[in-house]
């Protein structure tokens, strides 16, 4: 009498010789490297998780180095929003094993990041105060909230840009090394 069998065992039956190549195991791999990587990225940007929480899952996860430090970046430069001082946490401790010379390079890019924004604020403030004075608004008690107008959301995207452009020209010199 024929046996009759379900789905699943005519699809690992046809399956059982298969094999993984070595470039199909990497790409899983990395994969599911990315996927533990941005898990831990959501739950530090959330709130669940603090600075020490993360570093400890990140030192704890067992991946190469270069692959997980390379993916962690990526994640970062996708989620990136100047305004989070988290993503430059997390940023520190992913960076904190490279040689002095792209660490310093990176505490460069950072310190000319931020001495563009305050560049740009004193800018936008002259500019909107100027304007306010050309309409007759204008006085000691007068105290500019540079968040709430729209040229300081212009100038942050404007300082976004031109930051990740070289952030990803400093990833692809780390990468050369």
């Amino acid at each position: 009498m024929a046996i009759i069998k379900s789905a699943i065992e005519l699809a690992m039956e046809r399956t059982k010789n298969i094999v993984l190549g070595d470039e199909e195991k990497r790409a899983l791999a990395e994969k599911e490297t990315e996927n533990r990587l941005r898990s831990i990225v959501r739950r530090y940007f959330s709130g669940i998780t603090d600075i020490d929480g993360a570093k400890m899952e990140l030192d704890g996860f067992d991946a190469d180095k270069n692959l997980k430090r390379s993916v962690m970046i990526d994640i970062l430069m996708e989620d990136f929003d100047i305004r989070n001082e988290r993503l430059f946490e997390l940023l520190d401790i992913v960076c904190s094993d490279l040689d002095d010379s792209l660490k310093d390079e990176l505490e460069m890019l950072k310190k000319r990041f931020a001495e563009q924004m305050e560049r740009k604020e004193i800018l936008i403030k002259t500019d909107i105060t100027e304007r306010l004075n050309k309409n007759g608004i204008s006085g000691d008690g007068l105290e500019l909230n540079i968040k709430a107008w729209d040229e300081w959301e212009a100038g942050l995207k404007e300082i976004q840009t031109v930051f990740k452009g070289r952030f990803a020209e400093w990833k692809k010199r780390l990468v050369k090394t």
